[in-house]
């Protein structure tokens, strides 16, 4: 709390921020190294939960709407909703969070940007391979 106007924001009697947006200063390069490598694993970690979540709750609405036979118009558009929201909440959970963390933590936000471009790179990789065993596989069938 802060001792001047008892209030639970660390503000200066004229617009201050509060903690929660309060700016991290680095004084040490093993913070800034422990704070990127947490960003790289804050992404990963929040999006492997977010996929099974994702995949849970789709397979769960699959399976419910299937066992309910009625082809209402509410339901189906409260359905399309909610396949929306799905499909959507990862993108502003990420974003939201990289916006924050460099507000606060700017390491951290660099590092759940690292993240992503890690993804990137293994993504574009397997591409790679796969097109390479594709047309490997083509070619060996064709005789």
């Amino acid at each position: 709390m802060n001792s001047e106007n008892n209030s639970p924001l660390d503000s200066n009697q004229g617009g201050g921020k509060s903690k929660w947006l309060a700016r991290r200063e680095y004084t040490d390069p093993a913070e800034k190294k422990r704070d990127f490598w947490i960003g790289v694993i804050i992404f990963f970690v929040l999006n492997i939960v977010l996929t099974l979540c994702q995949w849970g709750l789709g397979f769960g609405l699959l399976s419910a709407s299937s066992n309910f036979a009625a082809t209402d118009s509410v339901s189906s558009a409260l359905e399309s909703i909610l396949y929306l929201i799905f499909a959507l909440a990862p993108w502003a959970i990420n974003i939201g969070l990289i916006v924050y963390f460099a507000l606060t933590r700017s390491q951290i936000a660099l590092g759940m940007v690292a993240g992503f471009g890690i993804a990137l790179a293994i993504v574009i990789c397997l591409g790679v391979l796969f097109t390479v065993w594709c047309f490997a596989s083509l070619s060996a069938g064709s005789y």
